[in-house]
């Protein structure tokens, strides 16, 4: 779908805010919640562009739409690097580590993750 200017700045500001939202762009439908995120941040007003929310096309789901476009922008310019980091750092600790709370210290090692207790 070809979209017009007003469209576009909407979707270019979702492409924009996502990430320091916390928001996936790595599909397709985005709740209201989500989208009223982006327009908080983007106009500083919650309300969702009529072209999305009155489009009953775009809608999947009761507060759930679709909106492809934002996922078609996003493969096109490709994640950043920040997105696209997937390393885990699998470090192995060998030595116990101390746990306290309120009810006071613990130590918990490797060889009691998973261990059932002893009755």
């Amino acid at each position: 779908m070809k979209l017009s200017k007003q469209q576009q700045k909407y979707v270019s500001a979702v492409l924009e805010h996502a990430p320091t939202l916390g928001l996936d762009l790595n599909k397709v439908n985005y709740s209201r919640a989500e989208l009223r995120q982006v327009s908080m941040s983007f106009k500083g007003k919650k309300w969702i562009p009529n072209w999305i929310t009155h489009d009953l096309s775009r809608r999947v789901d009761r507060g759930m739409f679709s909106i492809p476009e934002i996922h078609e922008q996003y493969l096109a310019t490709g994640p950043t690097q920040s997105e696209d980091d997937t390393t885990v750092d699998d470090t192995t600790v060998d030595e116990p580590v101390m746990v306290s709370d309120d009810m006071g210290a613990h130590v918990v090692s490797d060889d009691m993750v998973g261990a059932s207790p002893q009755i």
